[in-house]
Parts: C-alpha cells; sequence; structure tokens
C-alpha cells in the first residue's frame, strides 16, 4: 500500500494521514452499496435479505479475494458490534410478563436443540470413519444457533410475533443454545492440548455455566431491587428529564459497556451481557414518565444498526466461509447429508410446543369432563337421591348444547391443534436451525487448535463437513423461516401460541 512507507515514520499511536487510493475507496464504497442491493432482492424473493449480505461476503472476502486481512478483521469487529446491537434490542423490547412464564419451556426446547444434533453428529461421523473427537467438536459447533440471526429474523417478522408466548420461548432457547455452546467451546481447546494440565477442567467447564446463571440470577434483583429506585428518584429523573435522547443515549451506553465487560471477564459470552443490558435499561423508567430508552434508540441507532452494522455483520460470515475449499464431489454430499440432519436436529427443537400443547388439550379435557359430569347430575329437591344421565352418549349430546359449558368438542380441539400448535413449533425449529457466526466460530477454534496440536481437535474433512452445514442451514433456515411467517404469522399472533393468552 501507498501508506506503508510514511507509516514507519510515524509517531508510535499514530499512522500518517493520507489520501487512500481510488480503488480501495471504490471497493468499500462498492461493498458497501451491494450489500444493500443485494439485501432487497433476497428479502423480495427469499423473504430473508440476509442471505444477500452474505453472498456479498462470500463474493468480495474468498472469491474475489480484493478484500486484504486486516481489512476482514476490521470489518467483523465493526460487524460484531451490529451483532450485540440486535441482541440488545431484543432485551430492550423484553416484556418480563411473557417472557418469564416461557423460560421453564424454552430450557427443555433448548436442551433439545442442542443434544440432537450432537447425537446426529456422533451417528453419522462415525458411519463418515471419522475420528469420535471430531465428532464431539462439530457437534459442538452445530448445537449453537445464530443468536444474531435469530433475533434479525424475529425483529423482521413483525413487533408482536417477538412479543408472542412462542417468541419469547424462541429467544430464552435461543441465549441458552449460545451459552451451551460456548461451555463446549471451552472444553475443545483443553481437549487438542494432547491431554496435559486437566487439573483445572472443572473449572474450565463449569465457569461459562455459573457465570451465565449468576448474571441472570442478579441482573434482575439487582434491577428491581437497587437501580430502579435510585432512578426513579426526582433528583435523577429531573436529570433525565432535562437531557432528553442525549442523556438516555450516555446511560445506555454505559450500561452496555458494563454488562459486556461483566460478561467478558467472568468467562460468558458478552452476547447474554448485551440482552441482560437491554432488559436492565427498560426495567427502570416510570411507565408514564417520558424517559423512553426505546425511543432514543428508535431515534438514534436504529437506522445505523439497519443499514450499516447489521450488514456488515452478515457481510463478515460471509468473509469466513472458505467457499473455494467446498466444491468436491466427496465434500458435497457429504456436506449435504450432514446439513439436512442438522436441520432436522433443530427442527426437533419444536417437539416440546407439540408434547406441552398435547398435555394442554388433556389437561383441559379432563376438565371438561368434569364440569359435564358435575351438570349431568341431577338433585331431586324434594329427596336426597342423585339421577344421572342414562349414559355417555347422552351427557356428550347435551352438553353441547347446554349455555356457558366449558367443554370443547374434541374435533375443535384436534382442529386448533393443527391450526395453533404445528404453526408455532415449526416457528420455533426454523428459526433455531440457522448456526451462522456461533457455528463458524467454534469450528474455526477447534480447527486453529488442532493445527497447533500433536492431538488434532477437528480434522480437515469434518471442518469442510461442518462448515457446509453451518452455511446451508444459515442459508436455508431464514428462507423457510420467512416463508413460515408469510404464510402463518397471522395465525400463530392469534393463536394459543400468540400474544392473546401469553401462552396459557
Amino acid at each position: 500500500m501507498a501508506g506503508d512507507t510514511s507509516d514507519s515514520a510515524a509517531a508510535a499511536g499514530t499512522v500518517a494521514y493520507h489520501e487512500p487510493a481510488f480503488p480501495q475507496l471504490a471497493t468499500v464504497i462498492a461493498l458497501l452499496y451491494l450489500a444493500q442491493v443485494a439485501r432487497n432482492i433476497a428479502n423480495r424473493v427469499l423473504y430473508a435479505g440476509l442471505l444477500g449480505e452474505i453472498a456479498i461476503g462470500v463474493i468480495f472476502g474468498p472469491v474475489a479475494k480484493n478484500l486484504e486481512v486486516d481489512w476482514m478483521n476490521t470489518f467483523l469487529v465493526i460487524g460484531y458490534i451490529g451483532l450485540v446491537l440486535i441482541v440488545f434490542e431484543g432485551g430492550l423490547t423484553m416484556q418480563p410478563s411473557s417472557f418469564v412464564p416461557q423460560l421453564p419451556l424454552a430450557c427443555i426446547v433448548a436442551l433439545v436443540g442442542v443434544l440432537m444434533p450432537i447425537a446426529l453428529t456422533f451417528g453419522l461421523f462415525h458411519g463418515y470413519g471419522y475420528p469420535t473427537i471430531d465428532a464431539f467438536a462439530a457437534g459442538s459447533a452445530l448445537a449453537s444457533t445464530s443468536l444474531g440471526t435469530t433475533f434479525f429474523v424475529l425483529r423482521a417478522a413483525g413487533p408482536e410475533l417477538g412479543v408472542s408466548a412462542v417468541g419469547e420461548i424462541l429467544k430464552g432457547a435461543a441465549l441458552i443454545d449460545d451459552i451451551i455452546a460456548l461451555v463446549l467451546l471451552s472444553v475443545l481447546v483443553p481437549l487438542s492440548s494432547g491431554g496435559g494440565d486437566t487439573s483445572n477442567l472443572g473449572w474450565t467447564i463449569g465457569r461459562p455455566i455459573v457465570a451465565s446463571a449468576a448474571m441472570a440470577i442478579a441482573t434482575p434483583l439487582l434491577t428491581v431491587y437497587l437501580f430502579r429506585p435510585l432512578f426513579r428518584t426526582r433528583r435523577f429523573h429531573s436529570i433525565m428529564a432535562r437531557g432528553g435522547h442525549d442523556a438516555e443515549l450516555l446511560v445506555g451506553v454505559a450500561a452496555l459497556c458494563a454488562f459486556l465487560a461483566v460478561a467478558s471477564y467472568a468467562g460468558t459470552t458478552m452476547l447474554l451481557g448485551a440482552f441482560l443490558a437491554g432488559y436492565f435499561l427498560s426495567a427502570l423508567p416510570k411507565p408514564d414518565s417520558g424517559v423512553s430508552f426505546v425511543a432514543c434508540w428508535e431515534a438514534y441507532l436504529l437506522p445505523i444498526q439497519e443499514y450499516v452494522l447489521v450488514p456488515i455483520f452478515f457481510i463478515s460470515i460471509g468473509f469466513s466461509i472458505p467457499f473455494l475449499d467446498l466444491w468436491t464431489g466427496l465434500r458435497i454430499w457429504r456436506g449435504l447429508v450432514y446439513a439436512v440432519l442438522m436441520t432436522v436436529g433443530k427442527l426437533l427443537a419444536g417437539l416440546p410446543i407439540i408434547l406441552a400443547a398435547l398435555f394442554r388439550n388433556r389437561k383441559g379435557a379432563s376438565r371438561a369432563t368434569a364440569s359435564r359430569e358435575a351438570e349431568d347430575v341431577e338433585t331431586d329437591p324434594g329427596t336426597t337421591r342423585v339421577q344421572r344421565l342414562p349414559n355417555n352418549t347422552s351427557a356428550e349430546k347435551i352438553a353441547p348444547t347446554q349455555k356457558g359449558g366449558d367443554a370443547e368438542p374434541a374435533i375443535r380441539r384436534d382442529r386448533f391443534f393443527l391450526h395453533d400448535t404445528l404453526p408455532a413449533a415449526a416457528f420455533v425449529g426454523l428459526a433455531l436451525v440457522a448456526r451462522g457466526e456461533i457455528g463458524v466460530l467454534v469450528l474455526q477454534v477447534a480447527r486453529s487448535a488442532s493445527a497447533e496440536s500433536t492431538s488434532p481437535t477437528l480434522g480437515e474433512p469434518a471442518y469442510i463437513s461442518g462448515i457446509w452445514a453451518v452455511a446451508i442451514c444459515t442459508i436455508l433456515g431464514p428462507v423457510a423461516f420467512g416463508v413460515l411467517v408469510q404464510h402463518y404469522g397471522e395465525r400463530i399472533k392469534i393463536g394459543t401460541w400468540g400474544i392473546a393468552r401469553d401462552g396459557k
């Protein structure tokens, strides 16, 4: 580059300012502009605009190779800010009254979504003849969920679906998936050391779990009992009211940075810190106080996030895909088979939604039967004799015609089950299919550790199969999710898993 010789004469910590060359400017301008164009095209055709941005990243990075490694690293850092803001927005718009009741089911969904891909990976890689350690490394990567992609497609689906019962389940499951993926990642590096010092392996594995649980428990408690009363004092409130959006932005940036730092140094994912920072800020103001971090977000950060930071984030995912190394016959078919199994593994994460609906239907049917039996009992006012209806058939004929009856005919329950629950289960499963940045991160860390070790954690054939699966899942998952929302979004929104009943 033209500036390299002048940089050497600059003082430490500085660079010599010089005019960038036209090819440099043209490359960056083309990258940002074409990302917007590709996003609009992919959004219209496939209902998943992020695929266009990933494609631009692949073209400019591994295919054309017209970006230097330092540039791509810079875009990766800037794009990660976009990822942090996506997750932060999810926490900022979260409603605890609807999120907390869905958390137990979200944990079950996350557990299924982690265990099934790992189990299927072990089975398939055994058939491929890959080592067991390769299966563990690749399964750890594909057990993850792209938190940024999940929150992005959920926001694109509409604000009402984001706060629906099934939307809250999805948020919780995606967060837990990433925490588990981080735990599994913490195991891979010690394993690649060839079984060296394993005295601290227990703490290495347990640290992310303890840190995540501690942050998830401590944040709501400190927010409700310490920071919210302080924030709502008359003096602090008046300062915030006078400062307007500028004061809200200052507090918001400070809180976000604080949570990111705590999460990073505690040993858990910074994305959990971003989510908790959003929740923390949303819980501080009084409902009618005029102080609104959401309004500040929409005024100051949303345009930058939507048109600059988020596109760069998805572009940076495209940088990470070794596109030219994927195209041999053996790698293609093995990668495709693995991608199909990994899609099925996450789709099965919607199974707990179906089981929960079946349990609720059975519980409701039991209550309806008890109600019908109580109504079928007739007592003679002049005696203590109890008279029952002749048989169940007569009761079933009478119960539907009685006003105010709680019984719902079985055929209607079945129709509502097919109408509401199956789309909701598919909603969760498809949204979790994309692996994106987290899957690539785990695969590349495992592969890098293997390159520096005499005991490889992830061989090249297994790595390429994993990359195939991550790429296909990240491409097809949002497409299928967009089609589902397009056709069944309204049905989910107004159904039993929508916003009206909060999943009850």
